[in-house]
This record gives structure tokens, sequence and C-alpha cells, in this order.
């Protein structure tokens, strides 16, 4: 099974920008070998299974050390696919 996660994690108080905060998220994930694709409105992510995708969004709550914070995630769950990150940019840029 393929999970593709969508996540945005950002705190709602502080420093107006919040580089910093998907700076410290993105070395998490790098640290522990997770293939994060970083796009203007959030991160991409794709796992195996949904147990791996919660286990990257703990991985996201952890980084935060602001007193409040919002997280939002999107999952798009489809058993018999593999590689759908690259797979659909590629096949919405060959109809362009």
């Amino acid at each position: 099974m393929a999970v593709l996660l969508e996540l945005s994690v950002f705190s709602i108080c502080g420093e107006v920008s919040k580089r910093g905060e998907v700076a410290r998220i993105l070395r998490a994930f790098e640290d522990r070998e997770i293939e994060a694709h970083l796009n203007p409105m959030g991160t991409s992510v794709e796992c195996e299974d949904m147990p791996k995708a919660l286990e990257v969004l703990q991985i996201a709550y952890d980084c935060m050390d602001s007193q409040r914070f919002y997280i939002i995630a999107k999952f798009d769950c489809y058993p018999q696919r593999k590689n759908m990150l690259e797979g659909r940019v590629e096949r919405v840029l060959e109809e362009v």
C-alpha cells in the first residue's frame, strides 16, 4: 500500500516567518532517512502504510517547541500504487 501524506505544521504565535520550524522538521526527516518534498504550502511524504504516515506526523509534532501550533494533514491511501509522489507530478506535466 502507498499512503501519500501532505502535511503543514506551524506555530500560531511568535515569528511571522516559519522557515526555522520547517527546516527543523525537514532535518528530523533527513536524520531518519525519510524522503520529503517541500512545496510552498506544505511538505509531501510517500509512506508504505498508514502506521508509517502517522510516525512521520509524530516526528513533525515532536519537533515543535511552541506553546501552540497547528497541524494540517491530508492522506491519499492507494493500495495498488507505489511512487505516487513522483509519478503523479510527471503524469500531470505530460498533459501540459
